[in-house]
């Protein structure tokens, strides 16, 4: 039963939205959109992963009416900020912390809009971006890391802002084109091509561009900063050739293709890569 429901409930929205779309165009395009941006909050773990988010320093900012929390573990090192991926939180990073507060980095962390314990509904990436970049001001961030959805916020805050103090950043099984993830979202809810412009003219209200033109391709090709660019081969989430896509529009960048990782890229391997870069960052 559980698995009928999972299948059909899916295209009964697309059909619902493309009868909406039938009367009021805009209306199905704020369907489609509050749709895909409704989150399914993951849940914190007890033990020792809890313990870890407990041993940080916490607080919150202010996001579009949200309060966003804020994770901090003190170090004497340069400041390095941790942003993850959608319908996770911050205890995905619980391996990587360990490894940096032994090497003495100030890391900070967050949970993204409507993730963790972070409030809200909706997960948009303008707001997870400006989260991101109000603690690159506060905190003077020099390395940004990010995961899946986290890495893709890296790229559009690096190409909107600038004039940071970020120096260098690392991207794990990042998407590079939103259109990628947005055929995906079609292909679970069908909706028609009418719907589909509805939801590319809200996507050009929110961030003033359609969803082909908001990629990170695009976006690496104004960003200077040093970066380490990973990837597994086998990761079934996003292709690895979108981070090959990405590298080869960035002017200073690595590109590391791993083996057997997944899409989580927390392993041991993984988070030796990331310290190795670190270190010479």
């Amino acid at each position: 039963m559980k698995r009928f429901l999972v299948f059909i409930i899916p295209r009964i929205l697309g059909s619902y939205f493309n009868v909406v779309a039938l009367f009021s165009i805009n209306k199905a395009g704020v369907l489609a959109m509050q749709t895909f941006a409704k989150v399914r909050r993951s849940q914190l773990r007890d033990g020792k992963n809890i313990s870890l988010l407990e041993k940080a320093k916490r607080e919150s900012i202010e996001v579009s009416g949200m309060d966003i929390q804020t994770y901090h573990w003190p170090g004497e090192k340069e400041a390095v900020l941790l942003l993850h991926g959608w319908e996770s939180n911050t205890n995905r990073w619980r391996n990587l912390i360990q490894l940096m507060r032994k090497e003495g980095y100030d890391i900070y962390a967050i949970d993204a809009p409507a993730h963790g314990n972070s409030t809200g509904t909706y997960h948009l990436l303008p707001d997870y971006v400006e989260a991101a970049y109000q603690m690159t001001k506060k905190f003077n961030i020099t390395h940004l890391i990010g995961h899946s959805m986290g890495g893709m916020a890296i790229f559009y805050l690096l190409y909107k802002h600038q004039n940071t103090s970020v120096s260098s950043f690392i991207t794990l099984g990042a998407p590079a084109d939103f259109s990628l993830i947005v055929s995906g979202y079609q292909r679970r809810v069908p909706f028609n091509a009418r719907v589909y412009r509805s939801l590319d003219a809200q996507m050009k209200k929110l961030v003033d561009m359609d969803i082909v033109s908001f990629s990170s391709v695009h976006f690496a090709k104004h960003i200077t900063q040093k970066a380490l660019i990973m990837h597994d081969r086998s990761d079934q989430t996003i292709p690895h050739t979108q981070s090959i896509a990405v590298h080869n529009a960035l002017s200073n960048s690595e590109l590391v293709l791993t083996e057997k990782n997944g899409h989580s890229m927390h392993q041991a391997e993984v988070c030796e890569k990331i310290l190795l870069f670190l270190s010479k960052n």
